[in-house]
């Protein structure tokens, strides 16, 4: 009987050790947010990431909220993750009263092309398609809106990155595409902190470019939890308006 108690705790403990050397292999959680610059990593196979934030945007003296936008991640392969983007926001239509709802839904992947490699950037390719019909209909679009970009990244330093973004998106209401970028500089600050600011816009083919800045704080709490908040402002056009963002993700399992 002793024996196979004795079995039975050496299972539990190779168990555990090895559940643990797994978690260190993986590394920290690491997500899309709080910066407009999507990151080049994936989620690790057959885990499961959930990025949550709330937001509040003020331009023209009125105010706007997303409450909350989640960020659905879940590792297929080992290089590829699946994504579900939803929106629940409100706004004042032309009536001056808010309507709240359900933006279209967002489905799509990430996949990665290479690691980074001396001069040669971490890549990785974002797909998304938003469907007009998975929403309510106070939020529903003309037309299916697709996006797209190229994440890359490079080390700088070991607790430096500078990481860009290319690529085009359609805002469901047009036909007409624009093209986008991002280009941000993030630093770990110690082991638990990371901050970063950023210039992001938008090149429309039918109307004037906007261009923003903006920056903000993450904090792991744990290996697989993080609490973010970030914030910024338009540039140009320059209009009188700010946004900010608090965020809490997690990744199961540990």
């Amino acid at each position: 009987m002793k024996n196979i108690a004795v079995l039975i705790l050496c299972c539990i403990s190779t168990f555990l050790f090895s559940q643990e050397k797994e978690a260190e292999s993986i590394g920290s959680i690491s997500t899309d947010r709080p910066d407009q610059t999507e990151t080049p990593d994936v989620v690790p196979f057959k885990y499961f990431q959930m990025e949550m934030g709330f937001n509040i945007e003020s331009q023209h003296k009125e105010l706007s909220f997303v409450h909350p936008t989640i960020l659905w991640k879940a590792g297929i392969f080992k290089s590829t993750e699946i994504r579900l983007i939803t929106d629940i926001s409100s706004f004042k239509d032309s009536t001056g009263k808010y309507r709240s709802g359900l933006s279209p839904v967002q489905i799509g992947f990430k996949t990665a092309i290479c690691e980074e490699k001396k001069a040669r950037p971490k890549i990785s390719f974002i797909a998304h398609m938003a469907v007009p019909y998975i929403s309510t209909k106070n939020q529903r679009t003309k037309y299916f809106a697709p996006n797209f970009r190229f994440t890359l990244e490079h080390t700088l330093k070991k607790n430096l990155i500078l990481g860009y973004n290319v690529g085009m998106e359609w805002d469901g209401e047009s036909p007409y595409p624009s093209f986008i970028y991002t280009i941000v500089n993030g630093v770990d600050i110690t082991d638990k902190w990371y901050f970063y600011y950023e210039f992001f816009g938008d090149i429309p083919v039918d109307r004037k470019s906007t261009h923003t800045f903006d920056g903000g704080f993450a904090y792991l709490i744990k290996n697989n939890m993080q609490i973010d908040i970030s914030g910024g402002f338009q540039l140009y056009p320059f209009v009188k308006g700010w946004y900010t963002s608090i965020g809490y993700s997690f990744r199961v399992p540990r």
